[in-house]
């Protein structure tokens, strides 16, 4: 079922025949294009007054069209030169002026096709890293599953990749849905017990009740008790709406499941968000971790941060620990979890062993 069109549904870039119509800002963008067509043998139509431009085209060759018209462009005239692409011979009407987009828009989602076909087959799989109650380094607490995607030859796609490539090709929102949906079955799938901690993007949701319903579905598909969910607000530091951000979290609260925010302690704006979110957990940055247990700023820094949260009921996890000497700084300063390489490094399988 589809809840959410911009979430569920991945677009295809262009038909495989079609028409791509460009709107230079200049004459001066305008000649550079027609130059780098013409390179290639390929000639635009253009109306009366050179303000739109047009040229048929047939998959795959549309990528090399847009490489040749590119070339000698500036980025911003990439920016600025707007672009449609239209199926077959039909001509742009009212309705199609919604998706007009720029030059540059339709280069990097061409160069980011891959991501669609990764989505498309189903290509993500997790890494799981645990996280341990300060009262038993044993047993983990919880596992943060952390996506990964697979290339066709098998090999490994980093999330950063996966992300970067989500925001050239626009598909931020069906990536990280894909990856929501896709933790929480290769979670159950790779047996892993207890808490799980999931990872989103706040700007990859426009309505929370509509793009976050497929994943509460996946999750009762998994017969996964929701008070064990953790929604875990990654890139806390980059939130531009905290209203937005706010009704996200409430809708995941409202359906049963606690919130994370992430890197808290990055910049001001982290702990300015604490009143107004009021999240169940907090994860403290991991740049203030390193080293903590030798900088008297970031000793006092996370020392005031975990007495704060304790103050207002929230959890706090402090992650990146990679040092015996920051594991202790953080224990003897009362720290409710620790996750970082000392303790476990995120493999496909949860944590069986003890903590080293």
């Amino acid at each position: 079922m589809t809840y959410c069109e911009k979430c569920d549904v991945i677009p295809e870039i262009a038909p495989t025949n079609g028409t791509l119509y460009l709107w230079p800002p200049v004459a001066h963008t305008t000649g550079k294009i027609l130059a780098g067509a013409k390179a290639i043998d390929i000639n635009f139509k253009k109306t009366p007054s050179v303000a739109t431009l047009s040229c048929p085209y047939s998959r795959p060759g549309l990528r090399a069209l847009i490489d040749a018209i590119s070339i000698d462009l500036l980025p911003e005239e990439l920016a600025d030169t707007k672009a449609l692409i239209m199926p077959g011979t039909d001509t742009p009407e009212i309705d199609d002026i919604s998706r007009i987009t720029s030059l540059g828009a339709i280069r990097a989602a061409i160069g980011g096709e891959w991501l669609g076909e990764l989505l498309r087959e189903s290509r993500l799989n997790s890494v799981f890293q645990p996280i341990f109650s300060c009262k038993n380094l044993n047993m983990p607490y919880a596992h943060e599953c952390l996506i990964r995607g697979a290339a066709p030859d098998g090999s490994v796609i980093n999330p950063a990749q996966l992300f970067e490539a989500a925001q050239s090709a626009t598909l931020l929102f069906q990536l990280d849905r894909a990856a929501r949906a896709a933790n929480v079955r290769n979670a159950i799938k790779a047996g892993v017990q207890g808490n799980l901690f999931i990872n989103f993007t706040p700007s990859s949701i426009y309505d929370p009740d509509s793009c976050l319903r497929s994943t509460i579905e996946v999750v009762e598909e998994c017969n996964v008790d929701r008070k064990n969910v953790v929604f875990e607000v990654i890139e806390t530091e980059k939130v531009r709406s905290t209203a937005h951000l706010s009704a996200i979290l409430e809708s995941y609260r409202a359906s049963g499941f606690r919130v994370a925010l992430d890197d808290v302690g990055s910049g001001y704006s982290t702990l300015n968000l604490l009143p107004e979110l009021r999240p169940d957990i907090i994860k403290i940055d991991r740049e203030l971790i390193d080293h903590v247990d030798q900088d008297k700023f970031k000793e006092a820094i996370v020392s005031k941060l975990i007495a704060l949260a304790k103050q207002l009921d929230i959890e706090v996890v402090a992650e990146g620990i990679e040092r015996q000497e920051e594991l202790d700084f953080l224990m003897a300063h009362d720290v409710d979890y620790v996750q970082g390489f000392l303790l476990g490094r995120p493999t496909p399988a949860p944590f069986k062993g003890p903590a080293a």
